[in-house]
């Protein structure tokens, strides 16, 4: 049964769910010619067509691949023979992505070509000098940004400081997912307080995902400080006084961090936690995948923020000049319109090209849409509350490491 809202005490709620994870990393490894090195030098490469097909590996350390990303990759190498000869698929978790850059440039030879990967995935990348700067340094080879992305986009686009490309877009949360066999819609949770006391009385019934391992643990701890008044929600050290107490409090009544946004859920359709904070790409995927059943409850905070997020395509220092030709010919592909509607049947409803949307990209997406898009609540859902651009790459390692210092460095003690 499908909610579709609850008032309690004359307060209406709306209840939601739907899209996908992906919200995830991903990582095109092209072999570099030989002789590549990883010095500076590489900071002013220029990109120059090779004279026969290269092999590319892709390393995703988000979900991509399955979030539209190998379809797409895919695709623009059946249409470009002269310049992909095969690819590789990779999976990395995405803390890990940044050493296995690091470890191939002390290595002295460059496979990794393209890492795609969320703000952390690059934040980490960025502080350990990993990435190009392409925005500007090859604006010609890439499409017009510009037009493909409207302010909310662009505000993301600018954390990246030139070093990816914005491929995948999400107002994605966060909002409850709850158990309706196990809590009652007018008994959810609609405050930061609310869901306080809530786990202070089913304790252990409630837990979110390790922030630098999971989507939604990100959107979670990044709305707290808008929905709780701290001094400044984009500077996790000196603005989340406020932020950083409650998480502590809360975890007092939180058994364990799930390492993943996976595990989380896997938890969540087992039934051993009944109230979970989400976001669009986890509730729909989930729910499509039969983790979660179909029927499960969502809900908006009153005080409603949603977090943007995206993932972007990033080049590595050290990859040769032919890889980096071909690397800027699939971004561009990426976020062409073909690319981008693959995704809206994978559980997004939004994309990083503005004009490629749920309701024109034909019957194959508005059927998915139907199916488990829960049309009846998101399209007013996204028209509630705020967005707020995600925190800037270096901000959000701060962030992480401030969490697991004071929250989940302290789980079961």
């Amino acid at each position: 049964m499908t909610q579709q809202g609850v008032a309690r005490g004359g307060r209406a709620r709306a209840f939601t769910g739907a899209a996908i994870a992906l919200a995830a990393a991903l990582t095109i490894a092209g072999c570099g010619a030989p002789g590549t090195d990883s010095s500076s030098a590489a900071d002013s490469l220029t990109p120059k067509k090779p004279a026969k097909p290269i092999k590319l590996t892709v390393m995703d350390g988000g979900g991509n691949l399955a979030g539209g990303g190998k379809a797409a990759i895919d695709a623009f190498v059946k249409a470009n023979p002269d310049l992909v000869s095969g690819v590789t698929y990779q999976t990395a978790a995405g803390p890990d992505v940044a050493g296995k850059v690091r470890a191939q440039r002390s290595g002295g030879k460059m496979d990794v070509s393209l890492v795609l990967g969320g703000p952390d995935v690059l934040g980490a990348a960025e502080k350990q000098d990993l990435l190009l700067e392409q925005v500007e340094a090859n604006a010609d080879s890439l499409p017009d940004l510009s037009a493909i992305q409207d302010a909310p986009r662009a505000e993301l686009q600018k954390t990246a400081h030139g070093l990816g490309v914005l491929i995948n877009y999400d107002p994605n949360g966060p909002f409850i997912d709850y158990n309706p066999d196990k809590v009652e819609a007018g008994d959810v949770p609609a405050t930061p307080e609310e869901l306080l006391e809530w786990a202070k009385a089913h304790k252990g019934k409630f837990a979110y995902a390790q922030p630098s391992g999971s989507g939604s643990g990100r959107a979670f701890i990044q709305a707290l400080p808008y929905m709780l008044g701290d001094s400044d929600p984009q500077d996790p050290v000196k603005g989340w006084d406020k932020t950083w107490d409650y998480l502590a409090e809360l975890g007092e009544y939180v058994n364990s961090y799930p390492a993943s946004s996976t595990i989380l859920a896997q938890q969540f359709g087992a039934g051993q936690l009944e109230v979970i904070p989400t976001i669009i790409a986890h509730d729909v995927s989930n729910r499509k995948t039969r983790t979660w059943p179909a029927d499960t409850g969502i809900a908006l905070f009153d005080n409603q923020n949603w977090i943007s997020d995206g993932h972007f395509a990033m080049v590595p220092k050290g990859v040769s000049a032919e890889t980096l030709y071909v690397v800027l010919k699939l971004e561009s592909y990426l976020v062409d319109r073909e690319a981008q509607q693959e995704r809206l049947t994978t559980g997004v409803l939004t994309t990083a090209n503005k004009d490629v949307t749920t309701e024109n990209s034909g019957s194959k997406v508005g059927a998915f849409v139907e199916e488990w898009g829960r049309p009846d609540f998101y399209p007013k859902a996204l028209k509630t509350g705020e967005v707020r651009v995600a925190l800037a790459p270096d901000r959000m390692q701060e962030a992480f490491d401030l969490w697991q210092r004071n929250v989940g460095s302290k789980v079961g003690s």
